[in-house]
Formats: C-alpha cells, sequence, structure tokens
C-alpha cells in the first residue's frame, strides 16, 4: 500500500494541521533553552516548504504564537486548547512536534511535558504541577482524533519514554519520532542552529532527492545522521519510534514537480471545545476552542492570503461561525463536562460521541466534553467541591495541596465514578469518607499547617446506573484451578485454590486511579491467607513496576512482549469487560490495539467480595450556578434517559463487553455482546450473581487506601558498602561506575520522608559494621557529600555479619507495611568467600517477614549467575542481583525507587 500522501489528489479536500510547541522560557530551577525558537522555525520551514512541503502555512498552528523568545510564557492550557481543537477538527494529517524540557518519575514512568511555570514538588501523587502528561494530556486525546493520519516529534530529555505509554486506538494510523532512547537526556542546543535533533530533521525533511520523504526513511536517516553525537552523560544518541500503520509521507522529494493543491472547502461546524481545564487565575472568558488555532494564529501568518482571497474566504467564514447542516444560524450549543472514572473513559466517551441532540435545523443542541481523572482525586474534589471555586492560597512545603482544577479539571456537570462506593465516600459525612492524599489537618510529616481542604458545594444525586460488569479475576487457561471456584467464593479462596501447587502472581491496576482497583484491593486486604499488605504491595512491585493505572494499560502491558514469563502466572484483577476484550481473537472486532498473541486466553473468576462495578449516573448540582440552571439540568436528564433507554446508547456499551440494564440489574448478555463471542464462551458466565458495596464501605476503603499508601513509603534503605583495600586495587572504589558514585547517584531515589543510611563492612575481625551516614532521616545532600568522601580500610569486608545486622535494623520498626531495603555493593571477593552453610543461613534469613528486598550490586563478572550467593538472596528477598552485565547505575536507581519517595528528572 502506497504512504499516506497529505498532497496527494485523494486527500487535498481534507483538514490537515501542524501544532509545533516550543517552550523556550522556564522559570524556577529549570534553564531556558534558547534553541528552541529557531527550533519552532526550522520545523514550519520543513513543513511548508515551497518545494518538499506537505503542508501550507496556513495549516500551522504554532504555541506560542508568536513564535517565542527569551520572555514568552507558555501556559499549558494554551496547548490543550490547541490538541483538542486538532483532534475535532482534522481530517488528513496530524502533526504534533513539541521542543522543551521533559521530566519522569525516579522509575522512568510519567514522562510530562514542561512549560514556563511548571513545577516539581515532593507530592508523590501529583510531583508535577502545570505540565502535560504525555499519557493523559497528549496520547489520550490523540489516540482519539478522527485524523487520517498522526505523527508526534518530541525533542525534549526523555522523550524516548513515552514510547512506554504509545498506545493508538483500534486502527488508527499513528507514529511516534522520539530525540532519544528511554531514559536518555539531550543536550540543549545551539541558539544559532536549534538543537542538534531537529536542525537533522529539518535537513531530511528538505533535501531529501528521488522519492518521498516518508516516516520509515526519516527514522533511517535521523538515526545514522546522529549517529556522530553523544547525548548527555555520553550515551549513544540513537532517535526511537513506534509507529500503528503502513506509512506516511512528511516531505516530498527535493527534485520532484510539486503539484498544485486543489482548494479545499469551506469547513464544517464544529461543537465548541470544552476540553480545557480554565485556569482560575485567567478568569473564565475566551474565545471558542474552534477559533483559537483556525483563525487567531493564522490570521497573522496568512495576511496575504487572506487579502488574496477575500471574497471567497468570507463566504466560507460565515458558514464556519454561523451556519449549521441547513445553512441555519446554530447557537453555541450547551455543554456539558462528565467526569468519568478511568476504567469506564473510553466507552463512555463513545458514547456520547454518538448522543444524536439536535434541533430541526440540524444544529447540534449540546456538546459533551468527556475526561477522567483518578478515583482517589476525583472523590477527594467532590468532597472539597469549593477550591474548585477559591483555590488554597499557599501549599504546604510537602507539596500536598488539594487543587481540583490540578488534579481533575474543570467542574463537572455529571460524575460516573466505576461504582456506587465511590458516590458513597464523596457523600460520607466525616473524615471516613475523605480519600484525598493531601493532608486536612497537619502536613505530610504532621510538623506543618495543610492547605485548606474545603467543604462541598455540590449536591451528587446518583439517577441510575447505565451498565455492569463485574469484577474478576482472570486466571491464564493454562493454569490449574477448580471450576468450583469460578463463583460463589471470595477472593481468597479463589487466590489460595490458584496457589496451591503453582506459581502465581496476582496483579491489579493502582488502586489509587480507578475504583474497581480499590474494590478489589479491598477484598486482597481483607483475605486473611494475603499476608502482610506491605508484603502483598512489595511482592506486586517487584514483578511490574511502575504498576498500571488502568486496567487496559495492566493488560496491554503484559501483552507487548517484554513480561512473557510474568504473563505466564499472572492472573489479574480486572472489570470483566476488559479481560474480555483481550481475550478476542486477531481480527475481530472490539480487540484491543495493543492485545497481542503473548496474552493468554484469561478465564474469569467471580469472587463474591468484591462488588459489581454498576457505572452510577451521577448529577452534580453546584450551589449558587442558577444562570442555565433549567436548562442543564433537562439536558443531564435527556442524556441519562437517552443512556437508560436507547438501543443505540446500549450498544456502545455492549459492544465494549459490558452488561446491560434490565430492572436496575445486570442484563444478560445478548447475542451481539462481546461477552458472548466464541473466544468468551468458555471465559465468562452468562449469569452471575448481583454483588454489591457494604454499608461501611467509605471506612474500608478509606483504610484500604491508608495502608496501600503506607506499603509504597516513606521506606527505609540501608546500604552496605564493601570499603575493603580490594575495591581501590581493582579500580571499582572510585571514578564513574565506581562504587561511591553508584551508590550517591541511587541517592536521587530517596526522599525527606525516608530513612535510609550507608554502613562500611571492612572492619576488624568481630567489629560492627561502622557508620558511614548514620541510619534514620538525612539530608540527600549531605548523604552524597559523605559518601563521595569515603576512603578504604584495611581489612576484609564482613559481609556476613554486616547483612545479619542490617536485616535486624530494617526490620527494627512498629510500622509493619513500610517498604525496606538491603543494598549490597561488592567486588565480590569477600562476599564470594561466606561459607556454603553461613550462606544458606542467610538465605533463610532474608525470607523471613516482614519482607526486607535484597538488591546486591557485584563489580564482578558473573556474580549473578543462577545459584550464585548474590543471585539465591535476590530470589530469597523479591530483590535483584546486579553486575557488569546489566546497566547498573540505572538498575540500581530504579530499585531504590521502588523503596524511596524522591523525584528524578
Amino acid at each position: 500500500m502506497p504512504p499516506y500522501n497529505a498532497r496527494g489528489e485523494e486527500n487535498g479536500a481534507k483538514r490537515h494541521r501542524a501544532v509545533l510547541i516550543g517552550v523556550e522560557h522556564y522559570r524556577g530551577a529549570r534553564n531556558d533553552l534558547p534553541s528552541v525558537t529557531t527550533n519552532l522555525r526550522l520545523m514550519r520551514e520543513a513543513l511548508t516548504d515551497e518545494r518538499t512541503g506537505v503542508l501550507a502555512p496556513e495549516d500551522l498552528v504554532v504555541v506560542p504564537a508568536d513564535g517565542g523568545g527569551p520572555d514568552t510564557t507558555v501556559d499549558p492550557n494554551d496547548v490543550r486548547t490547541a490538541l483538542s481543537a486538532a483532534r475535532k477538527e482534522v481530517t488528513g494529517l496530524l502533526v504534533v512536534y513539541f521542543a522543551g524540557h521533559g521530566i519522569v518519575r525516579p522509575d522512568g514512568s510519567d514522562l510530562n511535558l514542561m512549560f514556563t511555570d511548571s513545577e516539581v514538588t515532593r507530592d508523590r501523587h501529583h510531583p508535577f504541577v502545570g505540565a502535560l502528561s504525555w499519557d493523559n494530556d497528549v496520547m489520550g486525546v490523540l489516540r482519539n482524533s478522527g485524523a487520517d493520519w498522526v505523527v508526534v516529534i518530541l525533542d525534549c530529555c526523555f522523550a524516548g519514554n513515552a514510547l512506554r505509554a504509545f498506545q493508538p486506538a483500534v486502527g488508527q494510523n499513528f507514529a511516534l519520532l522520539t530525540a532519544a532512547e528511554p531514559g536518555v537526556e539531550v543536550p540543549p542546543g545551539d541558539p544559532r542552529t536549534g538543537t542538534e535533533f531537529t536542525a537533522a530533521l529539518h535537513r531530511l525533511l528538505t533535501t531529501g532527492k528521488g522519492e518521498p520523504v516518508t516516516f520509515t526513511r526519516t527514522v533511517a536517516g535521523i538515526r545514522e545522521a546522529m549517529a556522530p553525537f553523544k547525548a548527555v552523560d555520553g550515551h549513544p544518541w540513537i532517535p526511537d519510534e513506534l509507529r500503528h500503520g503502513d506509512d506516511v509521507v512528511l516531505a516530498l522529494a527535493a527534485d520532484a514537480e510539486r503539484p498544485t493543491p486543489p482548494v479545499p472547502p469551506p469547513p464544517g461546524p464544529t461543537p465548541p471545545d470544552d476540553d480545557v481545564k480554565p485556569d482560575p487565575a485567567k478568569g473564565t472568558s475566551r474565545l471558542p476552542g474552534r477559533m483559537l488555532p483556525g483563525v487567531v494564529s493564522r490570521m497573522t501568518r496568512t495576511a496575504a492570503v487572506v487579502l488574496a482571497g477575500v471574497v471567497a474566504l468570507a463566504g466560507a467564514g460565515a458558514w464556519y461561525f454561523l451556519g449549521g447542516a441547513s445553512g441555519g444560524p446554530c447557537a453555541s450549543p450547551l455543554a456539558l463536562r462528565v467526569l468519568a472514572d478511568p476504567d469506564m473513559k473510553a466507552t463512555v466517551q463513545k458514547a456520547a460521541d454518538a448522543y444524536p441532540k439536535r434541533d430541526d435545523d440540524g444544529c447540534r443542541t449540546v456538546g459533551i466534553n468527556v475526561y477522567d481523572a483518578k478515583a482517589t482525586d476525583a472523590v477527594a474534589a467532590l468532597r472539597s467541591s469549593s477550591l474548585w471555586q477559591e483555590p488554597p492560597a499557599a501549599c504546604p512545603a510537602s507539596g500536598d495541596c488539594p487543587r481540583p482544577q490540578r488534579d481533575v479539571g474543570a467542574q463537572p456537570d455529571i460524575w460516573i465514578p466505576a461504582a456506587d462506593s465511590a458516590w458513597q465516600r464523596a457523600t460520607a459525612d466525616g473524615a471516613s469518607g475523605g480519600t484525598a492524599s493531601t493532608a486536612t489537618a497537619t502536613g505530610a510529616d504532621g510538623d506543618e499547617p495543610a492547605a485548606d481542604a474545603g467543604k462541598s458545594v455540590v449536591e451528587l444525586e446518583p439517577l441510575g446506573p447505565i451498565a455492569f460488569t463485574p469484577m474478576v479475576l482472570g486466571v491464564p487457561d493454562t493454569m490449574r484451578l477448580a471450576q468450583s471456584l469460578q463463583t460463589g467464593d471470595p477472593l481468597d479462596a479463589i487466590v489460595s485454590g490458584l496457589k496451591e501447587d503453582q506459581t502465581a502472581e496476582i496483579l491489579r491496576p493502582d488502586p489509587e486511579d480507578t475504583e474497581g482497583a480499590l474494590l478489589a484491593t479491598d477484598a486482597l486486604y481483607a483475605s486473611s491467607g494475603s499476608g502482610s499488605v506491605g508484603t502483598l504491595e512489595q511482592r506486586m512491585s517487584q514483578v511490574l513496576r511502575p504498576m498500571p493505572s488502568t486496567a487496559r494499560e495492566l493488560m496491554c502491558v503484559l501483552a507487548d512482549g517484554a513480561h512473557n514469563d510474568l504473563e505466564d502466572r499472572a492472573a489479574v484483577l480486572v472489570p470483566e469487560q476488559t479481560l474480555a476484550q483481550f481475550n478476542l481473537s486477531a481480527g475481530e472486532p472490539g480487540r484491543p490495539a495493543c492485545a497481542t498473541e503473548a496474552l493468554a486466553h484469561r478465564v474469569a473468576h467471580y469472587p463474591s467480595d468484591v462488588p459489581m462495578l454498576d457505572l452510577p449516573f451521577v448529577q452534580v448540582t453546584w450551589a449558587g450556578a442558577d444562570r442555565d440552571a433549567a436548562a442543564r439540568n433537562a439536558a443531564v436528564h435527556a442524556f441519562y434517559d437517552w443512556l437508560a433507554t436507547d438501543e443505540d446508547a446500549r450498544k456502545c456499551f455492549t459492544d465494549d463487553g459490558f452488561r446491560g440494564v434490565e430492572k436496575g440489574a445486570p442484563a444478560p448478555p445478548g447475542g451481539d455482546s462481546v461477552l458472548s463471542k466464541e473466544d468468551n464462551t468458555s471465559a465468562v458466565r452468562e449469569q452471575v450473581p448481583q454483588t454489591g458495596p457494604g454499608a461501611d464501605v467509605s471506612t474500608s476503603l478509606t483504610g484500604t487506601l491508608d495502608r496501600y499508601r503506607g506499603a509504597l513509603g516513606p521506606g527505609r534503605v540501608l546500604y552496605l558498602l564493601d570499603n575493603s583495600t580490594s575495591m581501590a586495587d581493582k579500580r571499582v572504589w572510585d571514578g564513574t561506575g565506581g562504587a561511591k558514585e553508584l551508590v550517591a547517584r541511587s541517592m536521587s531515589s530517596l526522599g525527606a520522608g525516608d530513612s535510609y543510611g550507608v554502613w562500611m563492612t571492612a572492619v576488624d575481625e568481630g567489629k560492627p559494621a561502622t557508620d558511614l551516614v548514620p541510619f534514620g532521616a538525612n539530608t540527600r545532600a549531605g548523604a552524597q557529600k559523605a559518601v563521595a568522601g569515603a576512603g578504604t580500610a584495611a581489612f576484609d569486608a564482613r559481609i556476613a555479619a554486616g547483612v545479619r545486622e542490617a536485616l535486624g535494623t530494617l526490620r527494627d520498626s512498629p510500622e509493619a507495611e513500610r517498604p525496606r531495603l538491603l543494598v549490597l555493593v561488592t567486588d565480590g571477593e569477600d562476599f564470594e568467600d561466606v561459607k556454603e552453610k553461613e550462606q544458606q543461613r542467610l538465605v533463610a534469613e532474608a525470607g523471613k517477614a516482614p519482607l526486607v528486598r535484597i538488591v546486591t550490586v557485584s563489580l564482578q563478572d558473573g556474580a549473578c549467575t543462577p545459584g550464585r550467593f548474590g543471585e539465591r538472596l535476590a530470589e530469597a528477598s523479591g530483590g535483584r542481583c546486579l553486575d557488569p552485565a546489566d546497566d547498573i547505575a540505572a538498575e540500581l536507581a530504579a530499585e531504590v525507587a521502588k523503596t524511596g519517595t524522591g523525584d528524578a528528572e
């Protein structure tokens, strides 16, 4: 199939666009990037070049509109506006380019694009403020685009980390090109010539000869062009990519005759852009989203075109702003905002897009914007809803600060959580219903005042369920489990039966993010056979980190082929509809794009103690919002009535594997349901018992969240550092990649709330290890300075005694659920000299509770082969053994990040 060409005759009448985003000026700790302004100029030239460009100048939307400069501020809300408008309006080629700073969490997840006023806080749930999440704010918008092709180009540090969350929609043509591989930082470039990556891209797109420059040709060319360069810290500079679809032309051949593009027809009407999360500091008055990119930014660039074609454009413009399908004037539709649970958002969005609310002139009377937020954030925000209107004036130093505009988005008119339990928590009296991660009376450490938690100024009225789906434990059909356990038994009985004579891992998404995962976690914690919460959560984090946010993301991770061993033994707690979609064979409608043959077919088991997800439709009425209250109330009820009674609405949900509603209860799946497909006939039950939340669900779920957060940090980390003279003799003590540098660098994953220390193990026989950094609360800078100045000692490293004492110290804490980590760094000489009987005793001690993960770093080749001491310690404790065959610096930092609470860029 020939590559897609925006300038081809068949695509000339379509609407194409490039959204070019560049952030040069930063406030705070980040340096300005003067090369960005040049980058924007280079991309404009490359895409609109008279000979080679595939776009016209009027197809460009540049943020900032003036092209940038040393004092130009860039607001992420402007980018949201541009991306949202592009999602709705573009029907041909959509190119999105970003140049600026990028930032990730310590484990490399959650790439965020940084803007002028972006901040990094100590709030582990919302560390990046005023930034755009690649996963949620960029990929989440573009995957719903109506464009024929979407191409995204990222020129920023950690751009390659975006590849981890590359999840196009089914059948979508989408390509992603990143300046470097995951985990790699890139140099800032030259203000005169731009960054090396974008300058090379410009040359490729404007000088290609012989044939069009396609995406695949661009990838090969840019890798060859960047091969002579080095990224930050001497990393090889290798641009990376992923593509979903055939291929797409990014530039015409420089020596080819350029066809004259046909004149596009006037654009059709689009609903106003209601996806934007308003900034309370800027007020509420603004132009409709469709005007911002389509008119304001283009007028300044295309004055000559406007003057040349004023008569034709005047007619088209009048149609664009006023006309409807029948040619009559259309008033702006009433905008409804729908806040959905992340697991449910895609299907709710599909239903909203299908809602046929138009008047006799064909004008849309209601515009529905669907967005999602973490389930815990949504509950906390609705409980403190006054903070939507009056955000707290200041946050405590911890960064824990309830800001609904940041954490959730615009004020919703409708809330569709996954289950009624979320509504119960949002409306419960007293503290028992609150689930915010933010402090309400004191700061995170108990020694600082917290921000005002606000009060509720909303009425939350459930109108009824719109669909059902049970939470299930999806077990690979290659694993043994009695069929009698498929229904009617609590989760603990099912898990116990599964683990009876085989190894199994129980996985679920992050319970902070979705209500279904929280309900499943509540049952897991309540199970008498599940062991301590700390052990359970640390085991999950060992086999899969970071924990995916949604059920779909969890299944996509298992399907990507990088976790084959885990996939074979992983039982997943997910909604039945998600399991059913991923069970579908290749080519079946409804099969997720990320599903692969690596993913096992799974059988659903229905725990009796996990409430069914009932997708309640909750009307949100705001105190004092009287201006259009009657019309808004009527629109909300009309949308609910359509969802509850219309066959097309029902099909939106059943096509995605949900069960319909029949007299307020789950309906058996119909013949057209995903649940009734041949792939699922033996995997799901036609009739399942309806389970609901208990009366004390608010207290139970809030307690579960507290225990979950406690199990993930702050942590206790103790380094055992072999400082015997052999470390210096073997040249593994000082310098890049040496023991001291590895330890100091990994401390970037530790935060102020963590307890940690460094012990030196080279001591006289019978003496305890010495404190280099006393175990307890420390400043990271002070600890790193102490490590950098450490010297060796003329004694053998007392490895066995050090490990025993360190395990005792880490376990000596009343906070049983806190994660614990022992890091042992050695050249291997004294480590391997530990006698076999002593090794056996230490391995047995390592497996005891409470769990202490042991990460052994051996600077000697081969120390981590199966059967060696380091590997046995790791296996017994759920830890790791790292040797020179691994990227020790990156892997050790990632292991410490599983226990520590620091931020890393």
